[in-house]
């Protein structure tokens, strides 16, 4: 798997999906309530993401992040914070909404973030591709 450039991960018990399926739709159920309750809109957590989270997470993993921030500090905001997150049991009704509309996403040229023409899908496929690449030739660089 390394030798494709992928990085394999010893899943101990079987469980309904995979992990990194599991992880993205924790943070996906979360994002959703944000917006469902008026906190910010899709564009927000996007940008929330790519700008901040995302790219953290790209470059050391959640567990790293709490070793830096220091478990003092993880151990009070997740005290805190947990509680206060979104936990049902039932998908956000945008996605509904957004199905009953008709969108289906970038394949259907309309998502959650509105319309999609070929050309605007077509950036946001090349944006997410260079990323990607970066990223890895990162993880390649000599010294690591």
């Amino acid at each position: 798997m390394e030798e494709l450039g992928k990085a394999p991960v010893i899943v101990r018990r079987d469980v309904p999906g995979f992990v990194a399926n599991r992880l993205q739709y924790a943070l996906l159920r979360e994002a959703y309530a944000l917006v469902d309750a008026g906190v910010c809109s899709f564009a927000d957590v996007d940008r929330t993401l790519t700008h901040g989270l995302g790219a953290r997470w790209a470059a050391i993993g959640p567990f790293e992040t709490m070793d830096l921030a220091g478990l003092d500090v993880h151990a009070a905001v997740a005290a805190n914070l947990w509680p206060e997150l979104a936990n049902g049991a039932d998908p956000s009704p945008a996605i509904a909404r957004a199905l009953e509309s008709g969108a289906l996403g970038v394949k259907s040229g309309r998502g959650l973030l509105g319309d999609y023409p070929e050309a605007a899908a077509a950036d946001l496929v090349d944006r997410r591709d260079r990323v990607l690449r970066g990223v890895r030739a990162l993880r390649e660089e000599p010294g690591d």
